[in-house]
């Protein structure tokens, strides 16, 4: 296996660009040198801020167990440049247009690309996903559009829309309470204040729907498939919702699984991923077979 480390924009990462991205790579196997494998990009959640590290190389490495060569984006995040939308959104669509341009070289199918995402990673990937053909993402990147168009997407307990997720955490009149060391601010004040961090201005149901990926579910979409917890408090699953039905109306091709406990950021919920929660990690564990069964029947995966 062969593990590399590069800057996704240019040779070296700036102040401007400094996205990275870790590629895990299987070496061809002697008899089936020519042999192309399907990719898939895999955007860790982290609540914008940061990228947690669970939710990035242990899902590489499921993945490369079962035939993918597999990249791992550190997309731009507050703690190291512009977070506001639409920044992340242009990482991951000039990772998509760099796996193709240099599938020959990656013993890549270019014609199946995957695109993963946890929880802030997975809104990442949904608003590729719902508007690639439709947003800035690929002039952003500079790169031709359908190169930036995943061929399927995994969404894991992903952020939705920030309007249900507000409305769910304001529901707790104690989110009015002065917070201490915040310089008197309240706990609203501060949920908004990270809202305007990654709406990039003031965070109005206008600019929340605009950035939704569910507003922009269209027939455009790749096979999608999406999982999460009916407990799960930091992304509520009314989003996963309302985004399958906006899918099922548009007809796109989806699969959809709640479970009912589990609740957030359980990663690929095995052995290396597994913390106090083993009785929660048990519960969604299945959800990595249904997956790639969802994968091989989009033609992603050989079965």
């Amino acid at each position: 296996m062969i593990i590399e480390q590069h800057a996704l924009w240019a040779d070296d990462v700036t102040e401007e660009y400094p996205a990275t991205y870790t590629a895990y790579l299987a070496e061809p196997v002697p008899a089936r040198h020519d042999h192309l494998r399907p990719a898939v990009i895999i955007c860790g959640g982290g609540s914008f801020t940061s990228i947690s590290p669970h939710e990035q190389e242990p899902v590489a490495f499921e993945f490369l167990n079962r035939g993918f060569q597999a990249f791992v984006l550190n997309y731009v995040t507050s703690s190291t440049g512009d977070v506001s939308f639409p920044h992340p959104e242009a990482d991951l669509a000039k990772m998509v247009a760099c796996v193709r341009v240099n599938a020959k070289e990656w013993h890549v199918d270019p014609e199946r690309v995957v695109v993963v995402g946890f929880s802030a990673g997975g809104f990442i990937c949904a608003s590729l996903a719902a508007q690639w053909r439709s947003g800035s993402f690929a002039a952003l990147a500079g790169e031709r559009l359908e190169y930036t168009r995943p061929d399927a997407v995994v969404l894991a307990y992903p952020v939705l829309d920030f309007r249900i997720i507000r409305a769910e955490q304001t529901r707790d009149p104690r989110i009015d309470l002065r917070v201490p060391k915040t310089g008197g601010k309240t706990g609203r004040d501060l949920l908004n204040d990270y809202f305007a961090l990654v709406m990039g201005g003031e965070a109005t149901d206008e600019r929340m729907a605009e950035v939704c990926p569910t507003t922009h579910v269209s027939r455009d979409m790749p096979p999608t498939f999406v999982w999460g917890a009916a407990d799960d408090r930091t992304c509520p699953i009314a989003q996963v919702y309302d985004f399958a039905a906006a899918m099922a109306r548009e007809g796109v091709t989806h699969e959809v699984h709640v479970f009912d406990r589990g609740g957030h950021g359980l990663s690929v919920a095995n052995a290396n991923t597994r913390a106090d929660n083993a009785d929660e990690q048990r519960a969604v564990s299945a959800w990595v077979d249904l997956a790639f069964d969802f994968l091989v029947r989009q033609g992603i995966v050989e079965a």
